[in-house]
């Protein structure tokens, strides 16, 4: 668990989470996985579909997400969601209202907490069919360790971490998009929803 007070101890939350960057960014598969058990929990659904999920390394100085040809439903999530800087590991989800064909709200998990819902408006133009996936169809939300690693690895960028994974659907394929933050560079790691290697850029 990540704490959130301003000093740890003797380590400052400055020092706590560069710490936390040099190990890689903090971001583990217990994440989204405590977010999804407790959304099925209060929802009383397992079928759960998403628009986005967004995973963000703790970071008080700021959020800076690059995101190539990024789709419309993204731009809609961060447009209405500016300031996603935390102190702790994050995961932030746009879920789909079971039983409410195009209503959708907003969620957060950190520490082991659901946060309350926001209801989301949504454009006419857009809906269901052509924005979400089901978040059982997406294995790789168990294995972000690894993909950690290999984005790490892939990027080979001196002093980077993970500093954000993002999960959306791409016309009819869900990719999952991985940004390596390091002092000179940003890196952008694309993987498949499975967990396999498809490219990486600099953004």
């Amino acid at each position: 668990m990540l704490l959130t007070s301003g000093c740890i101890g003797t380590v400052d939350r400055a020092d706590f989470e560069q710490v936390v960057h040099q190990r890689g960014g903090g971001l583990v598969s217990s994440l989204p996985a405590g977010a999804i058990a407790a959304l099925r929990q209060r929802l009383g659904t397992p079928g759960l579909q998403a628009v986005v999920v967004l995973l963000t390394s703790p970071d008080s100085s700021g959020f800076r997400l690059e995101v190539p040809d990024q789709p419309a439903q993204v731009t809609s999530y961060l447009d209405d969601n500016p300031d996603l800087a935390s102190p702790d590991a994050v995961v932030h989800l746009r879920i789909a209202v079971p039983s409410r064909p195009g209503e959708f709200d907003d969620y957060s998990y950190a520490n082991g907490v659901l946060g309350s819902s926001t209801p989301v408006r949504v454009s006419a133009s857009s809906g269901p069919d052509d924005e979400t996936f089901s978040l059982a169809d997406v294995p790789v939300l168990g294995k972000i360790e690894g993909i950690v690693d290999s984005a790490l690895a892939h990027s080979g960028s001196e002093g980077g971490y993970v500093s954000s994974i993002l999960v959306n659907r791409y016309g009819a394929d869900v990719l999952v998009t991985v940004q390596v933050t390091a002092p000179r560079s940003i890196s952008v790691v694309r993987f498949d929803r499975t967990g396999a290697f498809l490219g990486i850029q600099q953004a």
